[in-house]
């Protein structure tokens, strides 16, 4: 293996797994979040994020056939919308 292919190699696997000042997490990897995930984070339940689909309401979320998922960066602007209180 050459040096430049190794040096290639370890910025990917940075990229993928982080550094030890900043590791990696699930929502760096991977951009858009399972409805499970999102209610674990909201710290709700599945049912209450389907409601909230059915009315309109809620975090912006995006379907694939079937599938929804809510993307990360639009789940942190929900939680900032929705904070109330001063800044």
């Amino acid at each position: 293996m050459d040096d430049d292919q190794s040096g290639a190699e370890n910025e990917d696997s940075k990229a993928r797994f982080g550094t030890a000042d900043k590791p990696t997490t699930r929502a760096d990897v991977c951009e858009l979040a399972t409805p499970a995930e999102t209610a674990k984070y909201l710290r709700t339940t599945v049912g209450k994020l389907a409601n909230d689909r059915h009315l309109g309401v809620g975090p912006r979320y995006m379907k694939y056939g079937r599938s929804v998922r809510y993307p990360w960066r639009c789940l942190r602007d929900f939680v900032e919308e929705n904070m109330s209180g001063d800044r």
